[in-house]
């Protein structure tokens, strides 16, 4: 019994010494993508009223649970982030759309909160996004083996070798 103790004991102190791992946004700046730019769906995506673009609200491998996204984001190869999106479409779609694409560089950036950071993004439009970096679409022409993501811990886009891991987030031309 004293042993269990002991062990329930070192489970609370672990628990309530870990940081706190929290997305910290600077309110007194003005916000680059308020939530008023955009119009949410009950079916797990959003418009964004300004680029006319309509984003899936959650990463790949999440799904959309009554107002925020469970699960667990996955991470694929730059090829075979391409491989799902076709996968994903062929099977039918999401949301009742089956032209999902993985976003150019600049669609991607669009995201970007600049005033927040761990992660970079409206956290009330893009709920549980993870503070990683995403794929785009685009190459990089100096580099054979590269493609552009967006890392959302600070917002800041990057060449990636197509090998590494990364995340997606799917958009598709709002009609």
């Amino acid at each position: 019994m004293k042993h269990l103790q002991r062990l329930a004991w070192i489970l609370c102190l672990s628990l309530f010494s870990m940081p706190l791992l929290a997305q910290s946004c600077n309110d007194s700046v003005l916000a680059s993508t308020p939530s008023d730019r955009f119009r949410a769906h009950a079916d797990g995506t959003v418009t964004d009223t300004r680029t006319r673009l309509t984003w899936m609200r959650c990463a790949q491998g999440m799904s959309w649970q009554g107002g925020g996204c469970g699960g667990v984001a996955a991470q694929y190869e730059w090829t075979e982030a391409t491989q799902a999106v076709r996968r994903l479409n062929g099977n039918g779609g999401y949301a009742g759309h089956s032209d999902w694409r993985l976003p150019t560089r600049e669609e991607l950036a669009s995201l970007v909160e600049n005033r927040c950071i761990d992660p970079a993004i409206n956290s009330e439009i893009f709920p549980a996004t993870p503070p990683s970096g995403f794929w785009s679409a685009t190459r990089d022409k100096d580099h054979e083996r590269g493609a552009w993501l967006v890392y959302f811990l600070h917002g800041k886009g990057y060449v990636g070798n197509i090998q590494q891991e990364w995340k997606l987030r799917l958009v598709r031309d709002a009609r």
